[in-house]
């Protein structure tokens, strides 16, 4: 990906954001690779892990739109530092519990403590990179959801083989904790306030990003009037469809593996490749969205051929897990490219004053596709005794996000008199 000059900005911004959200994403996902061992010991059936793991999502919606709004008027960089500490912490818990009520709590706490960390990083990079950046910056910073993966699930595997999962969690948290110091030290939560920032490109960045907030369609009426805006609407629900399937297939995919006939070690392996596939159709996507100014269709177009890749997904999984994988890799890959442009809407759509309102509950009630996906995906196995099902449900659920982007419309400019 090429970056623009003066690249102070993208190393240290979006370096030290990436990161963050990395650490984020381990502490998230990592139960993924943890399930089939915690259900023997916590004596649970797929539905009910299923059902723990969803809850965690329940908690994550808590604070969206509060984090996007404390975004907005207070500081982006305060409520992250805030929230790190508490998720880090959290999760090293996991390593702790004993019974399927009290997976019940801890997942719901760190979904708690994680809701508006993805809001307030968007709101942020939005006031440190312009329009014609945009679509990349989000990309070099989400790309920690496809980084985290190709990390976690060799490592998890590597400590699950010679360890527990316990040991796991508490392994993986405590790099959370110690990141927190460096936040701190590194982001400012726009060029204004950012000493290290050279003077002429902080001259230059405040200008254009003024003169691109101006341009803007002015919100009229009470920032909670943004909340039931058409494209806000629009927006939740198509990401409600698309993070359903995502979540569904994320949390279930080491164990689609796994029942193919691999290891669990192969299956820390296997699991990585469709991150390294996504974190390609990222760069790639964002690219040309940024090329072409253009967000809407790449989002659709990524999306409907994430679902039509995991419908062929099915019928691989009988010829072992390298099949599998291949169109896996393919869906996920896909799935993951939307990103970019995806989160650059809602910036171009929505003036600064409740853009944090906005994201936070396309974020949030976004999201609860993640209650739904994992039930639905355990349901399913629990009541076929294969995955086969529950990636058609996931398909179809791509590609009628991909219908409701349809009605999405491009925002106008207010211009000047």
């Amino acid at each position: 990906m090429k970056l623009p000059m003066h690249q102070d900005r993208w190393w240290r911004i979006l370096g030290v954001a990436f990161t963050m959200y990395v650490l984020s994403y381990i502490d998230r996902t990592n139960i993924a690779m943890a399930i089939p061992a915690m259900r023997q010991e916590l004596h649970m059936s797929a539905v009910a892990i299923g059902q723990a793991t969803s809850v965690f999502f329940w908690g994550y919606i808590v604070l969206q739109v509060p984090a996007g709004r404390l975004a907005a008027v207070w500081s982006a960089k305060r409520v992250i530092f805030l929230q790190l500490l508490a998720w880090a912490a959290i999760s090293l818990t996991t390593a702790f519990v004993q019974t399927e009520n009290q997976l019940w709590f801890n997942r719901f706490a760190l979904g708690l403590a994680e809701g508006g960390v993805l809001t307030c990083t968007i709101v942020l990079i939005r006031a440190w990179f312009t329009k014609a950046e945009r679509a990349r910056a989000n990309t070099v910073f989400l790309l920690s959801l496809a980084v985290a993966p190709m990390i976690a699930n060799p490592i998890s595997g590597f400590v699950l083989s010679v360890s527990d999962w316990r040991m796991m969690f508490m392994l993986e948290a405590l790099p959370g904790l110690l990141w927190g110091g460096v936040w701190l030290w590194a982001i400012a939560d726009s060029p204004a306030k950012a000493k290290w920032l050279p003077a002429s490109e902080r001259d230059r960045l405040l200008a254009e990003l003024a003169a691109e907030n101006a341009a803007l369609p002015a919100h009229k009426g009470h920032w909670l009037q943004v909340l039931y805006s058409r494209p806000v609407v629009l927006l939740v629900l198509y990401n409600f469809g698309a993070l359903a399937a995502e979540w569904g297939v994320g949390f279930w995919l080491p164990s689609v593996v796994k029942e193919t006939g691999a290891s669990i070690g192969l299956v820390g392996v296997l699991t990585a490749l469709p991150y390294a596939a996504g974190a390609t159709m990222m760069v790639l996507v964002a690219r040309s969205s940024d090329r072409h100014q253009e967000r809407k269709w790449h989002m659709i177009a990524a999306t409907s051929a994430s679902g039509l890749f995991l419908f062929c997904a099915q019928f691989a999984t009988g010829f072992g897990p390298y099949a599998a994988v291949v169109f896996l890799t393919l869906s996920i890959g896909a799935f993951l490219g939307r990103f970019g442009p995806f989160w650059t809407l809602p910036s171009e759509v929505l003036p600064p004053a409740v853009a944090g309102v906005g994201i936070g509950l396309i974020n949030g009630a976004g999201n609860l596709g993640g209650t739904v996906g994992p039930v639905v995906f355990g349901y399913v196995r629990d009541h076929t005794g294969s995955f086969n099902a529950a990636l058609t449900v996931g398909g179809l659920s791509l590609i009628g996000a991909s219908l409701l982007a349809l009605a999405i419309r491009p925002p106008t400019a207010r211009t000047s008199r």
